[in-house]
């Protein structure tokens, strides 16, 4: 059986953080195949990428956005971290499973047995520490949505007139930002908490819609968020001993989540 001092739920920035920083016996298991979805999969907005980051490793990751433009104030581009976060990831590819649904866990001593699932089929592993950063907080779902606050659903717009749009256009029921690039823009509504995913994307495309006339043959919208934005009232809440819920959404950007993430592990 395998065991591990530390498992996290959810393979968000902040986790692949924990698992750079070199921290032996720690997992980290997720049902999706993206590391940083919470950052790269839901066009959020970011800021403070000028922060003190404490590891080398995160500002070794700075470095080679800034070497390629990608730090840049409110243009700043979070998913240009990606491809450099997951080579550096490489040499601990094995300390995460993912596609690996999370079937029950159980107290076991000090610690918990947990069943995993996956297209191998299910295995149980021991470990000492739980720490959920999933949205929805998968291993106490009744937290989950008690603690989801609010939710938002954003989309990448190619506007060749994205200056005028930002000037003329004050949609009532969402919000307009500057994108990567000068003809980019990300349009955000609000949602529901509880919304189903495709009751989410109705009402983002119902509010682009509703645009000015004559920006409906100049804007497309190129691409919707795989992921919502949410918003929780609880940052951290303790379940049980060694059983905790940490919202690793929290942080103003994905490099700054990367840097916890790594003083958590070699905490």
């Amino acid at each position: 059986m395998v065991s591990c001092d530390t498992l996290i739920l959810g393979s968000g920035c902040w986790s692949a953080g924990a698992a750079l920083s070199g921290r032996g016996s720690l997992l980290v298991v997720d049902r999706g195949a993206v590391i940083g979805a919470e950052y790269f999969d839901t066009f959020r907005p970011t800021s403070g990428w000028k922060s003190e980051l404490r590891s080398a490793e995160a500002r070794e990751l700075y470095r080679a956005m800034a070497d390629r433009g990608g730090i840049d104030g409110e243009r700043s581009d979070s998913y240009l971290l990606a491809p450099f976060l997951y080579k550096m990831l490489i040499p601990h590819h094995s300390k995460f499973r993912l596609w690996t649904e999370t079937v029950s866990i159980r107290p076991d001593g000090n610690g918990f047995l947990v069943t995993l699932f996956d297209a191998d089929g299910s295995e149980e592993i021991r470990a000492g520490r739980i720490i959920d950063t999933t949205p929805d907080c998968i291993s106490n779902p009744d937290f989950g949505r008690a603690n989801r606050k609010n939710a938002a659903l954003a989309a990448a717009v190619i506007a060749p007139a994205a200056a005028d749009l930002m000037r003329e256009w004050r949609p009532a029921d969402g919000t307009l930002r500057p994108g990567r690039t000068a003809d980019e823009l990300f349009f955000t509504v609000p949602v529901g908490a509880d919304d189903s995913w495709p009751e989410s994307r109705e009402k983002l495309l119902k509010a682009w819609n509703r645009r000015r006339e004559i920006f409906f043959r100049s804007c497309k919208i190129a691409s919707i968020a795989k992921q919502r934005q949410v918003e929780v009232r609880e940052d951290d809440h303790c379940f049980a001993p060694n059983h905790h819920y940490f919202n690793a959404g929290r942080f103003a950007n994905p490099l700054s989540a990367v840097d916890a993430g790594i003083s958590f592990g070699r905490a």
